[in-house]
């Protein structure tokens, strides 16, 4: 959808990828367009030894923006029990409705630290006793998440609605992001994404967990990553560790 498809390889240089970076911070964060250089300095590596399609490494000479403060944003206690009486959720009862069952999903989210989109593809059969089995995760590795004894609850409390249902809440992805947005502007919640309860969980969770036990629930390959990025503990909880 970018002009620079329209460059043909035998004048493709880093002046284009230079215009093509100034296009898309326009549009996302410099963190996004380091990633996607990322990919597409692989990309042009594979044409230029494997295939021959070009000459020079036309990502090598441009420059790259520069690394942003990692997210620290995590909901308050507030914020949830505000954010789950505008979603309809109670916990005395199952979450007949589609956003009922996003609160569900977002305090499941913070017991196991999983994304949007893992949540969203559990299906009955992936369940144990003590863990969800995820076949597919973004990385691209399959992982086993242990539960929570009140990830357990939830998971119980949608069963009577969405047990003969293919997935275990029921709320497709997009369906989750659009409603999550809906609840957060009724609640008045500024600057939340449904992702920042993975950063809220994996801190909880550090107070059970190492780094290395964390690392095994979330997925994570790089730990810099997670502690740079996820593991987000204020003073106060390290000083509740000493005592």
């Amino acid at each position: 959808r970018d002009g620079i498809a329209d460059v043909r390889l035998p004048t493709l240089g880093a002046r284009d990828f230079a215009a093509w970076r100034d296009r898309r911070l326009l549009e996302v964060s410099g963190a996004t367009v380091n990633r996607e250089m990322n990919i597409l300095s692989h990309a042009c590596s594979v044409a230029r030894r494997e295939w021959g399609w070009l000459k020079t490494r036309p990502l090598s000479d441009v420059r790259r923006p520069p690394p942003t403060q990692a997210r620290t944003r995590r909901p308050s206690d507030e914020e949830t029990a505000l954010l789950l009486q505008v979603l309809g959720y109670e916990y005395a009862a199952p979450p007949r409705t589609r956003t009922a069952r996003v609160g569900a999903i977002y305090l499941f989210a913070i017991e196991t630290a999983m994304r949007a989109g893992e949540i969203c593809g559990i299906r009955w059969g992936d369940l144990d006793t003590r863990h969800v089995h995820l076949p597919t995760t973004k990385n691209g590795y399959a992982r086993d998440v242990p539960l929570s004894a009140e990830a357990r609850r939830i998971v119980e409390q949608v069963r009577p609605v969405t047990g003969e249902r293919e997935t275990v809440f029921d709320v497709p992805v997009a369906s989750l992001d659009a409603l999550f947005r809906k609840g957060k502007k009724r609640a008045m919640i500024e600057d939340l994404r449904f992702h920042d309860t993975r950063r809220e969980a994996l801190t909880r969770l550090s107070r059970i967990f190492g780094v290395m036990e964390l690392a095994r629930i979330s997925g994570h390959r790089d730990l810099r990553v997670l502690q740079n990025v996820y593991y987000n503990p204020s003073i106060d909880d390290l000083a509740d560790k000493l005592g």
